[in-house]
C-alpha cells in the first residue's frame, strides 16, 4: 500500500469518525439546534420561580397566541422594505418562531399544528416566486423580499421553527416540507445566489449561517460542509473564512459596531448549532475564542445609555437591548462564563429561550449583579490586528460624569464604511457633544426610498466633510473610492489609557491624500478644574500647499463666538460635491491671529471650541439640508476652519466643558470659556509642546511625543528653560 492509499483512507476515517459525532451528539433529543428537550422542560418546571423565564417565555406565549388568532396569510410578494407583503413575510417567520417556542415548552399541540399549517402554504408558494419585483439593480435580490439578505434571515428562523416542530409533523408532510420549501430556499441562497453566500461580508454570514443550520435540521451534510468551507468546501470562504476574516484579534469587526450587533445573532447561533452537533470542531475556542472577545469589545461599543457608537453606517437609536445582543450574551455567558455580561442581560430585561437562556435565568436568579462596566479601550482592526483600530478614551473612569471621545483609525469598513480617518466623537455623561451622522437612512419607512439608504447616505454621510476630521482640497478621502480605501488603514502610533489624569492616541494616515495626516487625542484631568479637557492637535505634512478644512459637527445651540462673522442675505452651499453641495453657509469670518472660540450649549452645559488661527484662516458655521429636496437630512450644525494655500499645518483646539443652565431654578454658572491662553510652545520632529492657561486654574504645558520611540530620558528647550521626564508624554503646572 503506498502513501496515497494510506492517506486515502485515513481520511476515510476521519470522515466516518466525523460523521459519527455529528450523528452522536444529538441522540438522545429531538432538536438539532439551540434549545434541547431537556432545556425546555426545565423551562417549563422554573417558569413560575424565575421571573426572567416567566417574563421572556411570557412575550413568547402572547404573541404565539396573536398569531394563532390572526390566522395565515401568505401574501404574493410585491412591496419593499417597509411595504406590507414585506413585513407580512417578517411577521411570518417570527410568528412560526414563537408558535414553535410555545410548544416545546409547554406542549400544546395547535402551536405546532400552526407552524406546520404555515410551512405547508409556504411550500406550495415558494417553488411559485421568480425575483422579486422591487429588487435594487446591482443589489442581490430575493424572492419573497427585495433582498436575498432578508431571504437569509427568513430562513435562520424557519428553520429554527421546524426544527423544534419536527417531531410532531407526519413523515409525509415533513418530504413535502424539506423538499418543496428548505431544498428549494437553501437552493436559492447557496447555489443562485453564489457570490453572496461565499462573500465575506455580513450578508454572507447570514447565508451561511442559515444554510448550515438547515443541513444539521435536516441531516443534509453538504449543506453543513458547504456553509463551514464555502461552496468549494476548501475554505477559501464560509464561515470558518468569515470568522477569520471579519473580525480582529481583539474582536473588532470591521463593518462596525452597528452592523457588527447585527451579524453577531448569525455568528453566535450558528456556532452554537456547531457546538451542539459537531462540538470536535471546537468552535468556541476558534482563533483564540474571537466569539466571546466579539460580545465584549461590541458592548464596550457603546456609550453610557447603551446605544452604539455610530460610526460607518449606523442608525442612532440602536442600543444592547436589541434582540440580537439577547442571544448573543446569553451564549456567551453560557460558553465562556463570563459574569461581566450578566449586568447587560438584566438591562436586557429577558433571556432567549435556549439553553443558554436558561443558564443565564439560573446566574441571575443567583447572583447579585451590580452595573455594567466600560473602560478605556485600544481596539485592534484587521484579521491580524494590523489594520489600525479604534481607541475609546473615558475619563474619569466613573460614568456618571465621564467625557469620553472615540478616535477612528481603522480601516474602511467594505462597503459600509465611511471615509472618515482619523475622526472623532465627543460625548460627556452620555450624551454626544461632537457628531458622527451615522448614516442616512430611515429604516424600513416605505416612503424614504422603500427604508433603503437614502441617496444623500452616499453623497453625504459617507463623506469627509460630514465627520470630525480634515477634508483636504475639498476632495473626500480616498476620492471616495471605497476600493482605493480598502487597501490601506491608519496606523497607531502609540497610546496610554492607563489613568485618569491622562489619557492619549496618537495615529498617522498617509495614504487618504497625497499629504501625510496625524491626529493626537488626549482627554487632560486637571486638577481641581470642574471638568476634563480634550486637547486635539492634528498635523498635516505635504510638499504641495493645499486648502485644509478641520470640521467640528457639534450638537447644541450657538451661544457666542469670539470672532464676527457675516452672515449672508441668502443661503448657497458651500460647495459643489463631496458632501459640500448639502452644507450650507450660514455664517462665515475671517480669524485673527491667536485664538477663535465657539461656544454652545448642550442641554444643561456649556462647550466651547477653541483653536488656534491665524489672520490667513477662513471659519466657517454651516448647516446640513442644502440639496435636500425630500427633507432627508438632519438640520445639524458645524464648524469649519480653513487653512487656505498651505503646505504643512498644525490645528491646536481645546474642547472645553463648562458650566450649567438650568431651566427649572432659571440659573446659569460658568457660561464663559476659562480658557485665557493657548499656544503651540514647541513642535520639531519628534515632540509637539501646547502651553495653555485656565482661569483661576494656572498655566500648563503638555509635551508629547509624535513618534513611538521611548527614551528613558527626554529633555526639549523652551524659552530657555529645559523640560525633562520619562516616556513619551508630561503634563507640566507651570
Amino acid at each position: 500500500m503506498n502513501i496515497k492509499q494510506i492517506t486515502f483512507y485515513i481520511g476515510i476515517c476521519i470522515s466516518i469518525i466525523s460523521t459519527c459525532a455529528y450523528s452522536q451528539s444529538k441522540k438522545n433529543t429531538n432538536t438539532k439546534l439551540i434549545l434541547s428537550e431537556n432545556a425546555a422542560q426545565t423551562i417549563a418546571k422554573e417558569i413560575e420561580t424565575n421571573s426572567f423565564l416567566q417574563a421572556s417565555f411570557s412575550k413568547v406565549v402572547t404573541n404565539a397566541d396573536k398569531a394563532l388568532a390572526n390566522g395565515i396569510e401568505l401574501p404574493i410578494p410585491k412591496d419593499p422594505g417597509g411595504g406590507y407583503t414585506h413585513e407580512k413575510h417578517k411577521k411570518n417567520y417570527t410568528d412560526m418562531y414563537n408558535a414553535a417556542l410555545s410548544y416545546r415548552v409547554t406542549k400544546k399541540t395547535e402551536y405546532a399544528n400552526y407552524v406546520k399549517d404555515m410551512l405547508l402554504q409556504y411550500a406550495d408558494l415558494y417553488p411559485t416566486l421568480s425575483l422579486h419585483p422591487k429588487r435594487k439593480e446591482n443589489h442581490p435580490a430575493g424572492k419573497l423580499f427585495w433582498q436575498g439578505l432578508n431571504e437569509a434571515v427568513w430562513l435562520f428562523y424557519t428553520i429554527q421553527a421546524y426544527d423544534l416542530v419536527k417531531s410532531e409533523i407526519k413523515s409525509k408532510e415533513r418530504k413535502q416540507i424539506e423538499k418543496k420549501l428548505f431544498n428549494n430556499v437553501v437552493e436559492f441562497i447557496s447555489v443562485d445566489s453564489y457570490k453572496t453566500f461565499n462573500k465575506i461580508h455580513n450578508h454572507g454570514t447570514w447565508a451561511v449561517a442559515s444554510v448550515g443550520m438547515t443541513g444539521y435540521v435536516l441531516g443534509n451534510k453538504d449543506m453543513v460542509e458547504r456553509a463551514l468551507k464555502g461552496s468549494k468546501k476548501d475554505g477559501e470562504t464560509g464561515f470558518f473564512k468569515q470568522l477569520e476574516d471579519l473580525f480582529s484579534p481583539d474582536g473588532y469587526y470591521s463593518e462596525g459596531p452597528y452592523y457588527q450587533r447585527y451579524a453577531m445573532l448569525p455568528f453566535i447561533v450558528f456556532a452554537e448549532a456547531i457546538e451542539v452537533n459537531q462540538p470536535e470542531l471546537k468552535i468556541f475556542e476558534y482563533k483564540n475564542e474571537v466569539l466571546h472577545k466579539a460580545v465584549v469589545t461590541l458592548l464596550q461599543l457603546t456609550n453610557n445609555d447603551g446605544k452604539f457608537y455610530p460610526f460607518n453606517d449606523a442608525i442612532k437609536d440602536k442600543t444592547y437591548l436589541s434582540e440580537e445582543l439577547v442571544f448573543a450574551t446569553n451564549i456567551a455567558y453560557e460558553r465562556y462564563n463570563d459574569k461581566s455580561l450578566l449586568p447587560v442581560i438584566k438591562e436586557q430585561g429577558k433571556v432567549s429561550i435556549s439553553d443558554a437562556g436558561l443558564k443565564v435565568a439560573q446566574a441571575l436568579a443567583s447572583n447579585k449583579v451590580e452595573g455594567y462596566q466600560r473602560s478605556s479601550q485600544l481596539i485592534k482592526d484587521g484579521p491580524n490586528g494590523k489594520q489600525g483600530g479604534i481607541a475609546l478614551l473615558r475619563v474619569p473612569s466613573n460614568q456618571e460624569k465621564q467625557v469620553s471621545v472615540l478616535f477612528k483609525f481603522a480601516s474602511q469598513g467594505m462597503g459600509h464604511g465611511h471615509f472618515d480617518r482619523l475622526g472623532i466623537i465627543m460625548y460627556d455623561e452620555g450624551r454626544e457633544i461632537l457628531q458622527d451622522y451615522g448614516a442616512a437612512r430611515f429604516l424600513n419607512v416605505e416612503a424614504k426610498e422603500g427604508g433603503r439608504y437614502l441617496p444623500e447616505n452616499k453623497t453625504f454621510a459617507k463623506q469627509t466633510i460630514a465627520h470630525n476630521t480634515v477634508t483636504v482640497d475639498g476632495i473626500s478621502q480616498f476620492k471616495a473610492s471605497v476600493k482605493q480605501a480598502s487597501k490601506s488603514s491608519a496606523q497607531l502610533v502609540y497610546a496610554n489609557l492607563d489613568n485618569d489624569d491622562v489619557q492619549i492616541v496618537s495615529a498617522i494616515e498617509n495614504n487618504a491624500y497625497n499629504v501625510q495626516q496625524q491626529r493626537t487625542i488626549s482627554i487632560l484631568n486637571i486638577e481641581g478644574y470642574e471638568q476634563p479637557l480634550v486637547l486635539d492637535v492634528f498635523q498635516i505634512k505635504s510638499n504641495q500647499p493645499h486648502q485644509y478644512d478641520l470640521n467640528y459637527n457639534y450638537i447644541g445651540h450657538l451661544m457666542e463666538t469670539s470672532f464676527e462673522y457675516n452672515r449672508p442675505q441668502q443661503l448657497t452651499a458651500l460647495g459643489e460635491a463631496y458632501g459640500y453641495e448639502h452644507l450650507y453657509n450660514l455664517a462665515q469670518a475671517s480669524a485673527a491671529n491667536g485664538v477663535s472660540k465657539l461656544t454652545f450649549l448642550n442641554q444643561n452645559k456649556f462647550y466651547t471650541i477653541s483653536t488656534l488661527t491665524n489672520k490667513e484662516d477662513n471659519l466657517y458655521l454651516t448647516e446640513m439640508g442644502a440639496n435636500d429636496p425630500y427633507f432627508n437630512l438632519r438640520q445639524d450644525r458645524g464648524f469649519i476652519i480653513r487653512k487656505n494655500n498651505t503646505a504643512n499645518a498644525t490645528y491646536v483646539s481645546v474642547i472645553e466643558p463648562h458650566g450649567n443652565f438650568n431651566p427649572q431654578m432659571e440659573t446659569v454658572q460658568n457660561p464663559n470659556s476659562n480658557l485665557e491662553d493657548l499656544e503651540l510652545a514647541y513642535q520639531d520632529e519628534n515632540y509637539n509642546a501646547v502651553r495653555f492657561t485656565i482661569k483661576n486654574h494656572g498655566t500648563h504645558l503638555f509635551v508629547f511625543s509624535t513618534k513611538n520611540n521611548e527614551k528613558s530620558n527626554n529633555v526639549i528647550s523652551i524659552n530657555g528653560k529645559n523640560y525633562n521626564w520619562t516616556g513619551k508624554h508630561k503634563l507640566f503646572k507651570l
